[in-house]
């Protein structure tokens, strides 16, 4: 099984419009970053594997975050670079 590691913006844009999403509230790239991360709940951890990489699957979840918030993506990142600091240091 091929195994996903990232989403074009040409796929991104695909799965978006296939789940209606209208773009008006977050563009295509914060859709494909979330995509991207939400490759962590695919086939590169079996113990956390719910999605299997399937793009409708991952879509989704990137979708629940930023109906939440619509720069998620953004604010995770600035996130995990201050975790990744503090555990440097601790």
């Amino acid at each position: 099984m091929l195994t996903t590691t990232n989403f074009s913006a040409e796929e991104a844009k695909a799965v978006g419009e296939q789940l209606g999403i209208k773009w008006d509230k977050f563009d295509v790239d914060q859709f494909r970053r979330g995509m991207d991360v939400e490759l962590e709940h695919g086939t590169i951890d079996p113990a956390t594997n719910v999605t299997n990489d399937d793009p409708i699957m991952t879509g989704k979840i990137a979708l629940a975050h930023l109906n939440e918030f619509p720069d998620y993506y953004d604010r995770l990142e600035e996130m995990e670079e201050e975790a990744e600091e503090f555990w440097e240091k601790n």
